[in-house]
């Protein structure tokens, strides 16, 4: 027997998907409906071992050639001692450059005061061994300023990694606590949803009283990681007598 109508078999295709889809929502459904839902947390401290510093090197005045030549021979100073001390070039970052002019009110009126040129200087330390060295050394070749450091972990990531795995275990220990007082079996997990990311979340002072005599502490840095956890229940438990 044939269709005399030429759209019968894609609606019939679409159907079967529309009853397909429902199948499974419908599964989802019964699963959220029957399942447990908690927050695992873990979080693991580890002292900072790389530093990224941020340098400055500014000059003002009349003449814009001289204002960059002063700049231009404090910056390769500094980058000489970097490369003296260690520091590979590919973290050595020089390039960002600022030329512009100071203006003053006088009188009400805006005149013009002098020039401005500034270089930023991006360091990434691989140890913090000379630390202090180099920004005593920096200072020394005349960089203006000290702007930003930041301290990290060099294997935050696999510390992050082993956070996440506590943090299941936490909320595993949960979900079982859970399941017991209310009569419940516990069985797999059906989704984890991560709620952290690979980022320190903060930092507290600590005691490194191994690191020679430096007057600067990185601290230590905490790792976090958070994740939502759903277990289904297999079944209800005999009740206790």
């Amino acid at each position: 027997m044939k269709h005399s109508d030429p759209f019968w078999k894609p609606t019939l295709i679409l159907t079967a998907c529309l009853l397909l889809l429902m199948t499974f929502t419908s599964a989802a459904q019964s699963n959220a409906a029957n399942g447990i839902k908690v927050t695992g947390s873990a979080s693991i401290k580890a002292v900072p071992d790389q530093a990224s510093i941020s340098f400055t090197v500014e000059h003002s005045g009349q003449k814009l050639n001289s204002l960059k030549t002063q700049v231009d021979q404090v910056s390769r100073k500094l980058i000489d001692i970097l490369v003296e001390k260690k520091v590979e070039k590919t973290n050595i970052r020089s390039y960002r450059l600022q030329v512009y002019p100071r203006y003053q009110n006088n009188d009400g009126k805006s005149r013009h005061k002098d020039f401005v040129v500034r270089r930023s200087i991006e360091v990434t330390l691989d140890s913090l061994d000379n630390y202090d060295q180099i920004i005593d050394l920096a200072l020394a070749q005349g960089v203006t300023r000290v702007d930003r450091i930041q301290f990290r972990v060099s294997d935050q990531h696999s510390l992050y990694q082993q956070a996440l795995q506590q943090a299941f275990k936490d909320a595993r220990k949960k979900a079982l606590g859970l399941a017991k007082t209310a009569q419940l079996q516990l069985g797999s997990a059906v989704r984890i949803e991560e709620q952290s990311r690979s980022q320190p979340a903060g930092m507290q002072i600590a005691e490194m009283s191994t690191r020679r005599q430096s007057p600067s502490l990185p601290g230590q840095q905490e790792i976090e990681a958070r994740i939502d956890v759903y277990f289904e229940i297999m079944k209800a438990t005999t009740s206790e007598r």
